[in-house]
């Protein structure tokens, strides 16, 4: 049965919720959030090392996160332009990302979702790292499949079902 989670109220709960449920994802209990508020963060608001405790992720590389709590003024969608910017910052972030995930509380888009097909293309073509994004509804499914963090997110948010 689908459930409806309640959405961060604020950028510093996503980022909390972010951390958690990739840290639970990745098996990286060593994720941690990038520098302190302020701080030019060069596009990477998470990071770790996927695995690295289990042996999954044999390379060792470090995968990045930028969260983006969906900004009341632009009503419907994330544009394009803030996701080239973040990608744009991405690829100084020492050392250099394997993959780069954008999470976002914005309602699932094609249009953002070809940009990052795209963009991977391209990538592949460089050398450089892989994007993925997430839309709420994607963490939302996500949340569902990581009971760890699915409890945790719901008794910090007083959830009531609503199935």
């Amino acid at each position: 049965m689908e459930k409806k989670y309640q959405q961060p109220k604020n950028w510093q709960d996503f980022e909390t919720l972010c951390k958690k449920l990739w840290g639970e994802i990745w098996e990286c209990p060593e994720i941690q959030k990038n520098g302190s508020p302020g701080q030019p963060q060069k596009g990477v608001d998470l990071y770790g090392i996927p695995g690295f405790k289990t042996e999954k992720n044999n390379d060792k590389k470090y995968y990045g996160i930028q969260c983006k709590l969906k900004d009341e003024l632009e009503k419907y969608t994330l544009h394009a332009a803030k996701m080239t910017f973040a990608v744009k910052e991405a690829k100084e972030f020492k050392p250099k990302l394997k993959k780069y995930y954008i999470a976002t509380t914005y309602t699932r888009d094609a249009n953002l979702q070809e940009y990052v097909r795209l963009k991977n293309v391209e990538n592949m073509k460089n050398n450089l790292f892989l994007i993925s994004i997430f839309f709420w509804e994607d963490i939302e499914e996500l949340l569902d499949e990581n009971p760890y963090t699915q409890n945790w997110w719901l008794k910090n948010q007083e959830y009531k079902n609503k199935t």
